[in-house]
């Protein structure tokens, strides 16, 4: 039962690539579920499924893939899938930028924030580097600071502020795009952009941290694929001298982390990383079959309404919610999986019902040739729930939550508001 996901997928991948012929996002996205699929075959076959805790949720034997849960997970998914294949890269003509001013203003507040967060990170990038990657991962869960945050407190709340925002830095990597690739702008003005949209990986590299840097990539890819009816010669070349020392040192980083955390494990360092990237659809079928259905949480679908109404969070409520389940919830188990856990089965499908929905309305129509930069950056918002969803749902807490919170609020400010005034 384990390949159904890999068959499935693989010819979901094969189905919109012979549809559109042309590797578009909807494609990219599929690409993805089959690449998990198959580490997932891998794993399962090679017997790596053996770290009670930190991994998959068996312990040391080959778990019933039902067909229910496989059923859900692959036709939740799909059903998230599948707004995105509306969109025809190749078919764009056009993206406009109704309100200029407003973007160049959030446009320069990320460039800020992007700044503030290297002036705090600068200091101990060099120290924690050279340093012992599994210890800082254990710090980290052991709720320690980081010396970036400790260093944030004794700045001015505003600044403090700024930096705890600082996930909506990722929102410059769309913008780059868009004003390298569709104005036509200088490298030397758009590139601060493109070096700003990697704070968050900063952020990530003081916990020894692999999903930042995994995440930036995917949506670096995202971006490529959406706007590459725009990318002409002169920015590939960029992006190609670039990229290459990045990705290079991206890949070392990964294998250092990688090393350093599992070199004590049975499986060994290769073992884990198969297990890492190929755990959701074992975790989300465990969930399924062990899920306690009296159990409802909402902390991690609603983090902002949680956070300042309920004060709490989901990284606060793990550890109460793994007692009263009785496994270990901080698991990767897909996007779906994530919404199966909070809300229970027809949660999570009326969930994806809702974000399909959303979806299909920014998108508006199908083989749509033009969109406002607003529209591109809410896309790349919601993309990122399908696209890092081969993990976990993107925005379980407040930081990372005010990402899709101010694309969503550029995109109705330039859809409704102004609009309305005009006529």
């Amino acid at each position: 039962m384990h390949l159904v996901p890999l068959v499935y997928f693989a010819g979901l991948t094969y189905y919109f690539w012979q549809k559109h012929r042309t590797y578009d996002v909807a494609t990219y996205m599929s690409t993805l579920y089959t690449i998990t699929s198959i580490c997932c075959v891998l794993m399962v076959m090679g017997g790596f499924m053996n770290r009670q805790g930190g991994g998959v949720l068996v312990d040391g034997y080959e778990p019933e893939f039902g067909i229910v849960p496989t059923i859900l997970y692959c036709g939740l998914i799909t059903l998230t899938i599948l707004p995105f294949s509306f969109i025809r890269p190749e078919k764009l003509e056009d993206i406009t930028n109704v309100h200029r001013y407003v973007i160049y203003g959030f446009t320069l507040f990320i460039v800020l924030q992007g700044l503030i967060m290297y002036y705090l990170v600068g200091d101990s990038i060099t120290d924690l580097l050279n340093g012992d990657f599994k210890f800082l991962k254990d710090s980290h869960y052991s709720g320690n600071i980081s010396p970036a945050d400790a260093k944030m407190l004794t700045m001015p709340m505003p600044i403090q502020v700024m930096y705890l925002l600082s996930f909506m830095t990722l929102l410059a990597l769309p913008l780059f795009f868009y004003y390298t690739c569709v104005e036509g702008r200088s490298l030397w003005l758009t590139s601060p952009l493109l070096a700003v949209s990697i704070s968050p990986i900063l952020r990530g590299v003081l916990m020894a941290d692999r999903t930042e840097i995994i995440h930036y990539g995917l949506m670096f890819f995202f971006c490529l694929v959406f706007f590459q009816r725009f990318i002409t010669k002169r920015v590939r070349n960029f992006m190609l001298a670039v990229s290459l020392p990045v990705l290079a040192v991206g890949v070392t980083y990964i294998v250092a982390v990688s090393a350093s955390r599992f070199e004590n494990e049975d499986e060994g360092a290769s073992g884990s990383m198969l297990e890492y990237a190929g755990q959701s659809y074992v975790n989300f079928c465990y969930f399924y079959d062990n899920h306690n259905p009296e159990l409802y949480y909402v902390e991690r679908e609603l983090p902002i309404v949680s956070y300042f109404v309920f004060k709490n969070q989901y990284v606060e409520t793990k550890d109460e919610r793994t007692a009263r389940e009785g496994f270990f919830i901080g698991v990767f188990a897909s996007h779906i999986g994530s919404w199966l856990l909070d809300v229970g089965v027809v949660g999570a499908i009326l969930i994806s019902a809702f974000f399909a929905f959303i979806c299909c309305l920014v998108i508006n129509r199908y083989n749509r040739t033009e969109f406002d930069v607003s529209d591109v950056l809410m896309l790349f918002a919601l993309g990122a729930v399908p696209t890092f969803g081969i993990f976990y749902y993107r925005y379980y807490t407040v930081a990372t939550a005010f990402v899709y919170l101010a694309a969503g609020l550029l995109f109705l400010f330039s859809k409704y508001i102004f609009v309305w005034h005009k006529e």
